[in-house]
C-alpha cells in the first residue's frame, strides 16, 4: 500500500527538498502554501502527475486551519511541520510582527497536528517537526522566532509520549540551511552591517560545525531516515544540524 505524507510549506526551500525525496521514496504527498500560484515548474509537473496534492492554507488563520482539517478524510502515515515564517523585532522596537510569527510558527503546527491527529496512521504513524537551531538559543531581534521555535521542540516531547508508541515524533533544527530565504536574510545583514556578502557568509562559516551551510537535500535524508523503519526505535529526539 503507498504510503502518505502531509507537509507544510513544500514549495519551496527545506520543505521542497523533503517533498521531492517523499516522491522519490513513493510516497502520495499532501503539501500547503499560503500562495499557490507562484510555485516551481518541477512542482507543477508532480501536481500534474497527481504525485503531489497542493492546496492554499494560511496556517496563521486558526479558523483557515479548522475548517481544513475538518474536511479530511485521507489516512495519512507522516505528517511533517515544516513552514514558517520570520521577522526580526526586538522588544524594544515593538510588537508588529509577534502574533504573526507566532501564529505561523506554532500555533499554526499545534491546531493542524491537532486536527489532522486522528487519521495518523496508529501502525508507525510519524510526526517530524521543523524547529531551528534558534529554538536552542537566543539571538538579538529573534524573539518571536526563538519563542516559537523552542516551543516547538517542547511539544516534540510532549507529543512523544502522549502518542506513543503507536506514533513516534521527532524534531529538526537546522541552523544556516542554503535556501533562497536564507541567502536573502544574508544580503540584508551584509547591507546593515555594510560589509561584503562573501566575507559575512565566510564569518557565520567560522562559527559552524561543519563550516558551511546546510544543503536542503541533507534535511531531507534525515527526514527519510527518521519515518523510516530503520527508525523505530527513535521518538521524542531533536536533531541540530549546524
Amino acid at each position: 500500500m503507498t504510503k502518505t505524507a502531509f507537509i507544510t510549506g513544500g514549495t519551496k526551500g527545506i520543505g521542497k527538498a523533503i517533498l521531492v525525496k517523499l516522491v522519490e521514496n513513493r510516497y502520495k504527498v499532501w503539501t500547503c502554501a499560503r500562495n499557490t500560484k507562484d510555485i516551481p515548474g518541477d512542482l507543477k509537473d508532480l501536481v500534474s502527475n497527481g504525485k503531489v496534492e497542493l492546496f492554499e492554507l494560511d496556517l496563521s488563520v486558526r479558523e483557515e486551519v479548522n475548517k481544513f482539517t475538518d474536511k479530511w478524510s485521507e489516512q495519512i502515515d507522516v505528517i511533517i511541520n515544516n513552514a514558517g515564517v520570520c521577522g526580526i523585532e526586538t522588544l524594544l522596537e515593538g510588537s508588529t510582527i509577534w502574533q504573526k510569527i507566532i501564529d505561523t510558527n506554532l500555533n499554526g503546527p499545534f491546531y493542524l497536528s491537532q486536527g489532522l491527529i486522528r487519521f495518523v496512521s496508529k501502525n508507525d504513524g510519524c510526526i517530524i517537526n521543523i524547529s531551528s537551531q534558534l529554538g536552542l538559543e537566543g539571538r538579538i531581534g529573534f524573539g518571536a522566532y526563538c519563542a516559537a521555535k523552542h516551543a516547538i521542540l517542547g511539544l516534540t516531547k510532549c507529543w512523544a509520549s502522549e502518542l506513543g508508541p503507536e506514533i513516534r515524533v521527532n524534531a529538526i533544527s537546522p541552523g544556516w540551511v542554503k535556501t533562497d530565504m536564507a541567502m536573502a536574510d544574508l544580503d540584508k545583514l551584509a547591507e546593515e552591517k555594510n560589509i561584503n556578502k562573501d566575507s559575512l557568509y565566510n564569518e557565520i562559516c567560522d562559527d559552524l560545525d561543519l563550516k558551511r551551510f546546510i544543503e536542503p537535500d541533507e534535511i531531507a535524508h534525515l527526514v527519510s531516515f527518521l519515518i523510516s523503519e530503520h527508525a523505530k526505535g527513535i521518538t521524542g529526539q531533536n536533531y541540530l544540524i549546524k
